[in-house]
């Protein structure tokens, strides 16, 4: 059986009027629902390290203000393949802004704060580690 770790980045920003988070949803729309950043781990690589090599290649984030260990696991088997999936969240400058075209991917990108992305989400693994990193970020 083969075991393949994830990530789930959740990036979050200050905002005047609150904390926004990013979710993505790729394309066809119809085949992926919002999610927060899944970016891969590496052999022999923590998370922390690939959290900062994703978020710098490809979507030219800036270093995160703050990374947050969202103590979350997520794990799902399909057939001869265990997913491992772990959350952490990301926070970066109130000003930036990602492009999708730099991405190589067709994916659709939105800032929204914690009611509305809650209610994109599908996944309830997903919900929770948002809440918990919306408690871990007002800290």
């Amino acid at each position: 059986m083969a075991l393949e770790h994830r990530l789930l980045i959740y990036v979050f920003r200050q905002r005047v009027g609150g904390l926004e988070y990013l979710v993505e949803r790729r394309w066809p729309a119809q085949e992926y629902s919002w999610s927060p950043i899944p970016a891969e781990v590496g052999y022999c690589e923590s998370i922390e390290s690939a959290t900062r090599r994703s978020m710098a290649d490809p979507w030219h984030a800036p270093p995160p203000e703050r990374l947050v260990d969202l103590r979350v696991c997520g794990h799902l088997t399909v057939g001869d393949l265990d997913l491992i999936d772990w959350g952490i969240g990301y926070r970066v400058r109130s000003s930036w802004e990602p492009r999708a075209a730099e991405l190589g991917v067709r994916a659709e990108l939105v800032w929204q704060p914690l009611p509305i992305v809650m209610g994109l989400l599908e996944d309830e693994a997903a919900r929770r580690a948002l809440f918990r990193l919306h408690v871990a970020a007002a800290e």
